[in-house]
């Protein structure tokens, strides 16, 4: 009884930390902005593991933060605000033996606050890490996976935690193309929390 009354002790110190930098992150850029979205993204993946095959299918938009946290000849920081809706669909066929308590397609909306560091010493193309962690909702909790078991995610709320290197390119730089990771859990918020890893590529057009 003391060791569970330890760990949740542990998770709630995890629950809070995690929110209050998300909050954070959100109460750094407010000013200077409007509701007109600064530009739109088209996302494709699939599921790292091989216990399922899930593919991701995503179209976002994004409102800049209009706001330089460090600027150089060589380098800038800055980031946005990333609004997406996600479709994920299980591929797998009866040999694979699926879950049949886990769902073989979902939908997802996730809202993250996103830091983008751009390399400034390239006229043609703009190299570019994007780091963000936000907060999601999917339309199922269990999804399809090999073997019967299925995906626990726990629950409909999660965290979306993402990494990308991309290129922006064009004569105003308005395109963008990244490849990276998305990841999906819960931080122990809810009792299971197998989470969710996508390989992801991303084109974006900003206006």
């Amino acid at each position: 009884m003391h060791n569970l009354q330890n760990q949740q002790n542990h998770f709630q110190k995890g629950y809070a930390w995690v929110l209050a930098v998300i909050l954070g992150l959100f109460t750094l850029p407010a000013a200077g902005m409007d509701l007109v979205p600064d530009g739109i993204s088209v996302t494709g993946g699939k599921y790292l593991h091989s216990k399922a095959d899930l593919s991701n299918t995503r179209i976002a938009m994004r409102w800049d933060w209009n706001r330089d946290f460090l600027s150089s000849p060589n380098w800038r920081l800055d980031g946005y605000f990333d609004l997406g809706y996600s479709r994920w669909r299980s591929h797998l066929s009866a040999k694979d033996q699926p879950s049949p308590n886990g769902a073989n397609k979902a939908w997802q909306v996730g809202f993250s606050p996103v830091f983008r560091l751009t390399s400034e010493t390239n006229s043609t193309v703009k190299p570019f890490f994007d780091f963000g962690v936000g907060v999601s909702y999917q339309s199922e909790k269990d999804l399809e996976k090999k073997l019967k078991s299925p995906i626990n995610m726990g629950g409909h709320t999660q965290f979306e935690i993402r990494t990308m290197v991309g290129l922006q390119f064009g004569a105003k730089k308005n395109y963008e193309i990244s490849y990276g990771w998305y990841h999906y859990s819960n931080a122990n918020l809810h009792p299971l929390n197998e989470g969710l890893d996508f390989q992801m590529l991303t084109l974006g057009f900003n206006w």
